[in-house]
């Protein structure tokens, strides 16, 4: 039997390549006897006339929902499902539901995925998503002491009163501010526009400042999730998976985490390594649907227009030794997902 992951490489992306796709493809690839390749799970679903080839499903559906649904000759263990809001009315046709009851019940990533299944007939339940299982085989007893910060947002509005205070502020502290601005993996600014990208950094450092410590801000090494550099030094599923391995050995071994990107958060908690998630406050409803059921496992700080709100009682600054630690609800999705993976493996029937 083969044995395939899903890839996300040939859908353009002005932004670069997001290597949380590929972290999400590790996850898979940890139950897999072997790996015989990839299936772009964008292009190449519905027209796959390789061999006959068992797939774990997880993840997004669909940025091309014209390639759906996939090919006879894919066996799919459908977990850590996700169906975009902005697809719906494709993702929920008659033929759609028809394959989907097929293999029924659906593991859904959200709650919303699971409540549009539902509404239409499909047997479906919320199994979180698959990166929850990293632990299986990359969790690390071995700490280095290092902390990251992934992709941090900051969406304050930037009128005169905000200019001001950031001119107070690279004042007071320039070589930090500095120092932040030349970090490009912080991307506050795209480079093009010197002085907002000088003023939004000087924000951020004041308002992250409230929350986090100093030496948390200026000392932890900072991570870019999405970026044009994967897509530039990384140019096979392969690589890029191999990446993605290196990130999430890289998360195993840190004492603290603080991103906002959930692919980030939720390899952390199955890794068990400390991590705060950023919740962007006003979030558009695309990205929004993705988090039903899983912003519940994490501990959020929420950003709104710029001011950062703990969801959580913890004395302030968050510092490597003073955070909050992580739930423990995660633990049941992981070892459902883990019996169900090694339950399908296990098998070698092809559905038609």
């Amino acid at each position: 039997m083969k044995y395939k992951l899903l890839a996300v490489s040939k859908f353009p992306n002005i932004s670069g390549v997001n290597i949380g796709d590929y972290v999400q493809a590790l996850a898979s690839a940890q139950f897999l006897p072997h790996v015989d390749g990839f299936i772009d799970r964008d292009e190449e679903l519905k027209d796959y006339d390789g061999e006959p080839c068992k797939v774990i499903m997880n993840g997004w559906y669909m940025h091309l929902p014209q390639n759906w649904p996939p090919s006879g000759l894919i066996d799919p263990l459908f977990v850590a499902f996700h169906l975009n809001s902005g697809v719906k009315k494709e993702l929920l046709s008659a033929e759609s539901i028809s394959y989907l009851k097929k293999y029924q019940p659906i593991g859904c990533r959200d709650l919303n995925t699971m409540a549009l299944l539902k509404n239409n007939g499909v047997e479906a339940y919320f199994s979180g998503c698959m990166t929850l299982t990293l632990g299986e085989k990359y969790h690390s007893a071995k700490k280095d002491g290092k902390t990251y910060i992934v992709d941090p947002i900051f969406n304050g509005h930037l009128g005169m009163k905000q200019i001001l205070k950031a001119i107070c502020i690279m004042l007071m502290h320039p070589f930090d501010i500095l120092k932040l601005f030349t970090t490009k993996q912080l991307h506050l600014h795209n480079g093009r526009n010197f002085v907002k990208g000088a003023i939004k950094t000087a924000l951020f450092y004041k308002e992250y400042l409230r929350v986090f410590g100093r030496e948390l801000i200026m000392k932890s090494i900072y991570v870019n999730q999405e970026s044009m550099y994967y897509k530039v030094h990384f140019k096979t599923d392969t690589e890029r998976l191999a990446e993605a391995k290196r990130l999430v050995e890289m998360y195993a071994k840190a004492k603290l985490v603080i991103t906002s990107r959930i692919h980030c958060a939720l390899p952390c908690l199955g890794l068990e390594t400390p991590v705060i998630y950023l919740e962007r406050g006003n979030d558009i409803e695309e990205s929004k649907c993705r988090l039903g059921g899983l912003s519940d496992l994490f501990n959020i700080v929420k950003i709104n227009n710029g001011t950062l709100i703990p969801q959580f009682d913890v004395a302030l600054p968050i510092t490597p030794s003073n955070h909050p630690s992580n739930k423990d609800t995660w633990r049941s999705l992981a070892n459902e997902l883990k019996r169900r993976c090694k339950e399908f493996v296990s098998t070698t029937t092809i559905s038609q």
